[in-house]
């Protein structure tokens, strides 16, 4: 659902309500009745200056794949981030190889570029991107915000027809507005999750020269 199509069911529901609904939500305050918790507003929900996203790739070649992997797995931990996938293999004529994934913090970037560099007999492809997603993320913010008045809007709705098939239309169009929901969310944590942990990814391979020549 786009947000011109959004904006319309909204302002259609606000027209609706307003015409056969006024007054149906006007309810006392029993005194007696416990106050409720505010609801906690999610983190991605929260006022931002900034989104940026880091993240860095590096293939390398050393004579020891594997030892290598393990001196870059200390190396990540100890910066504070975590690994997410280590592998290696001993290839058949192909040399030994290995890979790594990782997630730390964007401030660690440049000291495991450092420890990268003193771990590699050489270091063959590097890539380092730093993307601002400010305004993706706050267009995301504004759309959330629409798509949860609508979603209180169409509440009322439900809660106040009588008619059948009015009641199936508005739970159809809520479930819609619920998919719609759960997807700018989906997409709002993971802006927050990368601008929180950048990601860095190596590939070691073992130099041609300790290959074994083809007969």
């Amino acid at each position: 659902m786009n947000k011109r199509l959004i904006q319309f069911c909204f302002v259609a529901l606000l027209l609706t309500v307003s015409a056969g609904c006024a007054g149906n939500n006007q309810a006392n305050v029993d005194p007696a009745q416990p106050i409720a918790e505010t609801p906690v507003v999610p983190s991605f929900l929260l006022a931002v200056d900034q989104v940026i996203l880091h993240s860095a790739s590096y293939t390398i070649t050393a004579k020891d794949p594997a030892r290598a992997l393990s001196d870059l797995q200390r190396a990540v931990e100890e910066a504070g981030g975590f690994v997410n996938s280590a592998s290696s293999w001993a290839g058949e004529g192909s040399g030994d190889y290995a890979s790594l994934s990782a997630n730390v913090p964007p401030e660690a970037l440049p000291a495991l570029s450092e420890a990268v560099n003193k771990i590699a007999d050489k270091v063959q492809n590097q890539s380092v991107y730093v993307q601002d997603v400010t305004t993706d993320f706050l267009r995301l913010q504004r759309q959330h915000q629409d798509l949860t008045q609508a979603q209180d809007q169409i509440f009322l709705l439900l809660i106040s027809t009588k008619d059948p098939d009015k009641f199936s239309a508005y739970g159809t169009l809520r479930e819609l507005l619920d998919t719609e929901l759960r997807s700018v969310e989906n997409q709002l944590e993971s802006y927050e999750e990368q601008s929180r942990l950048a990601t860095l990814d190596v590939t070691i391979n073992q130099p041609a020269s300790l290959l074994a020549p083809l007969e």
